[in-house]
């Protein structure tokens, strides 16, 4: 008999839970904020937008402790060469 799925069933995630944000601010526009779960992908982010100039200010932040691994117009940026359980 095949069996018919329930609402109290959990369903398996497809996606890796977030575990960064990347946080920009341009002129003229409200605020934006991207979610990704590797740090690489929201640093190699952050860099382009800012060095096209697309945004005045990217950061990006560790969800779990609020920590600010990258914020390019200040000059904060953690060591790339930290194991990524650091970061």
């Amino acid at each position: 008999m095949a069996r018919t799925a329930r609402r109290d069933d959990p369903i398996a995630r497809c996606w890796p839970v977030d575990r960064y944000e990347l946080r920009c601010e341009r002129r003229g526009a409200p605020p934006t904020a991207e979610r990704v779960h590797f740090a690489q992908y929201a640093v190699a982010a952050a860099r382009r937008l800012y060095d096209a100039q697309w945004v005045t200010r990217a950061r990006v932040v560790r969800l779990a402790d609020g920590v600010v691994i990258l914020d390019l117009s200040h000059g904060a940026e953690l060591p790339v060469e930290l194991p990524e359980a650091a970061w």
